[in-house]
Parts: structure tokens; C-alpha cells; sequence
């Protein structure tokens, strides 16, 4: 036990610390824990970083960005408890069964919209990559891991110099140690979503230094010629987001996500009308009242967002139970909306 918090297994580690699954005693509730690691050299260092995660963590509050429940101190550590989410890593997506281009770019989209969220709050996650994207068994987006994000408030605490981040996804700025802002992100992301529609990381590398020099030098040949069914327009929305000069880039993630859809929108042109399917008008006002029961007034603007990129009825009522945080509320509008 941990305070009011049973553990029941350890399901990751990272550089700041262990996560656990668990389960807090009195509310019966199945969460997720991050214990910081103890480190007796760099003790200091490490729990202003991780005071530093719980305190963006807790500013965020976004349907693609995993929640921060609580936080406290048990004994000599500090502890993190977060959404528990059912699924697996993009990473894991990525080894074991892939992904479609149009499932891709919808998890590109899902990642943009948090990091959209982020950056206007002035936070920059600077460690976009597979193993930090969650995807549930709904097919909801899920970022995690803010431990190396820096906010507009709080003081970077990365030595002048110091690359942070992970080698294969890492932005030209960060290797050259210099500040990152949100078109790091937008890099970092045209890295996974590149290595999503291809199979392959766009920046070879077999040494820390060949991919290090990569990010810099290098330049990937366009997903459309390693793979001929990436449209075109989709091959040159990731392209742009891989600019090695940030002036270049996407300049947000809002103008990376627009490219993406209008890419999707010419490549996948409408059928006749009489076989495009439709959702049921009532249906959709019907789920929008009972979504309200659990979410509140905010229902309505989520229905809207995900009725763009919902073509079934199906989709439309998974992708809306996903936004409601009780499992036992989540059942109940399965059951009332099929």
C-alpha cells in the first residue's frame, strides 16, 4: 500500500520514475501512479523536475492529454496519480499490428489538438514520440509524460548546452541545446507520423552521433516515395513539419492539423451522395443529452468536434464514450445510444 492506494503491478519506467497500476482503496478506482526515483546524487535536481511535471500536468485539462488526479508525498517520495488508460503505446501499434494512413493522420490530429491545447498555455512537451502516445481501446489519442515539458512560469531547468529528449525524434534546435518552443513538437510528431505511414524512421542512423547529425544535415525522401499510397498532399504536410529551419515549419499545430485534413479531404474524395453514410440527426441529439449527464454543457461543442471526423454512427458513440470519465457512466451510454 501506498497511502489510501494499493498497488497492483508495475506497468512502466523512465528516466524520473516507476508508474504502477493501482487501486485507491476507497473509491474502488483503478489509477495510474508515478513514483519518483530515488537518485542520492542528482536527488535535488530530480524532484524540482517532478514537482515541475505534477504542477503543468495539473494546468492541463484536455480529452487527448492523460489527467492528473492528485499528487502527495508518501515517506521520503513524491507521487503522482493519474487517469488509468486502457490500451496500448502508438509504439506498440507501430511493432504489433500498424496502422492505417487514415487512422495515422487521425492520431496525428488527436496529438495536434492536445499540443494546440499546450501551446497556448505556454507549454512545450519536447518529447513527442510513440512511447508517449497512449491509444485506448476506443481509439482515443491519450499524450503522457510532461517531464520534460517547460511552461511560460516555471524556469527551465536544462543546462544551457544540454540536449533533452529522445535521439530519434528529437528537433534540430534541441540538438543544437537551444529553447525549444511548440514547432519542436510539430518536428517531433512529423518524425512519428512519417515513421507511421512508412514503416521507417525518416532520419537513418545506426550511432547517437549519425542521428544526432541527421536531424541536422539529413533530409528523408518524401513519404510518398517509400510508400506510394501516402497521397501526396499528406507527403508534403509531413515534409513541412520535418523543415529543418523552424521558420519553415508548421508554425502551429493548428496549421499542421488543417494540412492534414485538407491532405485526407483531396485524397479521399466524397462517393454519390446516396452512398455516403449518415448519421441519424436524433440520435446525435439524443446522445448529446446524455453525454451532458455526465459531462456537462460541454457535450455539445464535443459532439460537433467529433461528428468531422466520425463517418458512422458507431464511431461517433465510442469516440464520445471515451469522454466520459466513469467506467460505470460510460456503460450506461453504450447501452442507451445503440
Amino acid at each position: 500500500m501506498a497511502g489510501d492506494y494499493e498497488v497492483l503491478e508495475r506497468i512502466g519506467q523512465g528516466g524520473m520514475g516507476t508508474v504502477y497500476k493501482v487501486r485507491h482503496a476507497i473509491s474502488d478506482r483503478v489509477e495510474a501512479m508515478k513514483v519518483l526515483l530515488a537518485d542520492l546524487h542528482a536527488a535535488e535536481d530530480m524532484e524540482e523536475r517532478f514537482l515541475r511535471e505534477i504542477k503543468l500536468q495539473a494546468s492541463l485539462s484536455h480529452p487527448n492529454i492523460a489527467s492528473l488526479h492528485t499528487a502527495f508525498r508518501f515517506g521520503n517520495q513524491l507521487l503522482m496519480v493519474m487517469e488509468f488508460i486502457e490500451g496500448e503505446s502508438l509504439s506498440t501499434v507501430m511493432k504489433t499490428r500498424g496502422s492505417t494512413i487514415s487512422e495515422s493522420v487521425m492520431y496525428a490530429r488527436e496529438i495536434l489538438s492536445a499540443l494546440s491545447y499546450a501551446h497556448a498555455r505556454g507549454v512545450v512537451h519536447r518529447d513527442i514520440k510513440p512511447q508517449n502516445i497512449m491509444i485506448t481501446t476506443v481509439g482515443r489519442v491519450k499524450l503522457l509524460d510532461f517531464g520534460l515539458a517547460t511552461g511560460a512560469k516555471g524556469k527551465t531547468l536544462t543546462r544551457s548546452g544540454a540536449v533533452m529528449g529522445s535521439l530519434q525524434y528529437m528537433s534540430p534546435e534541441q540538438v543544437n541545446g537551444l529553447t525549444a518552443d511548440g514547432r519542436s513538437d510539430i518536428y517531433s510528431l512529423g518524425v512519428t507520423l512519417y515513421q507511421l505511414v512508412t514503416g521507417v524512421a525518416p532520419i537513418p542512423g545506426e550511432s547517437d552521433y549519425q542521428l544526432l547529425q541527421g536531424h541536422l544535415n539529413y533530409v528523408p525522401r518524401p513519404p510518398s516515395e517509400v510508400n506510394p499510397n501516402v497521397p501526396a498532399n499528406i507527403s508534403a504536410a509531413v515534409m513541412k513539419a520535418l523543415e529543418k529551419d523552424v521558420a519553415a515549419r508548421f508554425q502551429t499545430a493548428d496549421e499542421f492539423s488543417a494540412a492534414l485534413l485538407a491532405g485526407e479531404t483531396v485524397a479521399m474524395p466524397a462517393s454519390p451522395v446516396m452512398d455516403v453514410p449518415t448519421i441519424d440527426p436524433e440520435m446525435v441529439e439524443k446522445a448529446t443529452k446524455i453525454l451532458a449527464q455526465s459531462i456537462g454543457p460541454i457535450a455539445r461543442v464535443l459532439v460537433k468536434r467529433e461528428m468531422k471526423s466520425s463517418s458512422d454512427w458507431r464511431t461517433l458513440r465510442e469516440r464520445l464514450a471515451a469522454e466520459i470519465p466513469s467506467a460505470a457512466e460510460r456503460e450506461k451510454f453504450l447501452a442507451a445510444t445503440k
